[in-house]
């Protein structure tokens, strides 16, 4: 019976929010078994001009604290990180991702799946 516990605690699966607004789409996977957490910020908006001076930054979250910027030039910008988590999985519901670009900003409700 420990045996399979074990297993079952070894191979959990992993634990995904999302969020999105007329011109961010925000995905973020945490996997508590390897203390890996991934994120990607994908520009959807409809905007003819091209999407340059992004900085980002996750808030009020227990297990995403990144932030960033992106000096990239492009009218389909995707900003991705992968990381190994230094503290155990925190379990929340949801937090937000500030993000700026072209002179706007956004703040983006990132809520858990399931």
């Amino acid at each position: 019976m420990l045996v399979s516990l074990l297993g079952m605690i070894g191979c959990s699966k992993p634990i995904e929010f999302t969020g999105k607004t007329e011109d961010w789409r925000v995905e973020c996977t945490v996997n508590p078994s390897g203390n890996v957490k991934e994120y990607a910020i994908t520009y959807i908006g409809k905007d003819s001009q091209s999407v340059k001076n992004v900085s980002y930054s996750f808030m009020d979250s227990g297990n995403f604290n990144q932030s960033g910027n992106s000096e990239s030039n492009s009218k389909n910008l995707k900003i991705t990180g992968k990381s190994i988590k230094e503290t155990p999985y925190v379990e929340e519901d949801s937090f937000k991702l500030q993000i700026k670009w072209n002179g706007k900003e956004d703040t983006i409700l990132v809520v858990k799946k399931g």
